[in-house]
């Protein structure tokens, strides 16, 4: 009996003794601390860009001076497309440096910045006063809160922008981008070939042999008083100045016939044309196309004015068959690379 009452009163105890550790107080607690970093701002990035022809639709690896082309420009900022303050496209000569400065035949430099316009902020930077030019259908783009966006330039060569004969004068486009951070990024490639172009136009619209009378030879140009006639030029590349004529007639429709092989018949004419005043220098003058001597390989590119080339003539006529009369006919001149 002893012993159970001994057993009951430690039962008790333990009891107490658990009850008493559940209301003990927490001694856990909590603070905070702010860390930070400073995430710098990263330079846009140019995509890519692509040079296609006019209707935004086909690429193009081959460029005609004069003739419109479109530059594609997809670039991403993540600080959305307002960060961007600037873009540069320079259109050159693979071997003429970015930092020379613009010309017609090598170097072009066009800019974008977000100030609007016709051309949504394009301009051409130089050569000034060339034939190189941009059109109103370049453009930006509508949502300068993406991160992403396609620029459009859309320009012209000029006409003295070199030909393309070898990998030096293949063309580059070369981009550069700036954001108001002043970072940058930039980006080349060597893309394109530029087709021969050429223009010629005749300065004296009307020439004179004055009076000759028949079984005269090698008479030269009396008026104009240089005994020439001027023909102008403009070409990106080398080229060759050709002529041709025709039969030439009188008022009361007779026929001079145009002398093709140097033996006069009755009723026939010549031609011979030339660079050099000197007739031994030259050729016969035909009904087809031919080189006149001394612009058979005309270095090019000219400049954009042209260039002045004089084509000295001379005319015999048979002895016969042709009667008294003032004849007239049309010298053609034309420019060609072959």
């Amino acid at each position: 009996m002893e012993l159970e009452t001994q057993i009951a009163v430690l039962a008790i105890v333990l009891i107490v003794a658990i009850g008493a550790a559940t209301v003990l107080p927490s001694l856990a607690d909590s603070d905070t601390s702010t860390g930070n970093f400073t995430l710098n701002n990263s330079p846009p990035t140019i995509i890519s860009f692509t040079l296609y022809e006019a209707d935004c639709t086909n690429t193009t690896d081959t460029m005609d001076p004069q003739t419109e082309y479109a530059l594609k420009i997809d670039i991403s900022d993540n600080n959305t497309l307002n960060d961007i303050s600037e873009i540069k496209v320079i259109l050159k000569t693979n071997s003429t440096s970015t930092s020379v400065l613009d010309n017609a035949t090598d170097k072009a430099t066009y800019n974008w910045t977000p100030s609007g316009g016709p051309t949504e902020g394009w301009s051409l930077v130089g050569p000034s006063g060339s034939t190189w030019n941009i059109t109103d259908n370049s453009s930006a783009p509508s949502d300068f809160s993406a991160t992403t966006g396609t620029w459009w330039l859309h320009f012209k060569p000029g006409k003295v922008a070199r030909k393309t004969i070898d990998d030096n004068s293949r063309w580059d486009i070369y981009v550069k981008v700036t954001d108001n951070g002043g970072l940058t990024t930039e980006d080349i490639e060597c893309v394109c070939n530029m087709s021969w172009y050429g223009e010629i136009s005749a300065l004296n619209k009307s020439y004179s042999f004055g009076s000759i009378n028949l079984s005269d030879t090698n008479k030269s140009i009396s008026s104009p008083d240089d005994g020439n006639i001027d023909v102008k030029t403009i070409s990106n590349g080398n080229y060759k100045i050709q002529g041709k004529s025709e039969n030439w007639e009188d008022d009361n429709g007779n026929t001079a016939v145009l002398d093709s092989d140097g033996n006069l018949d009755s009723g026939e004419f010549a031609l011979r044309a030339s660079s050099q005043s000197d007739v031994g220098s030259s050729n016969l003058v035909s009904t087809s196309y031919a080189n006149i001597p001394g612009y058979n390989n005309v270095n090019g590119p000219t400049a954009e004015t042209g260039a002045i080339n004089p084509i000295y003539q001379w005319v015999s006529v048979a002895d016969s068959g042709l009667p008294s009369g003032t004849y007239e006919g049309d010298f053609y001149v034309q420019i060609s690379n072959d």
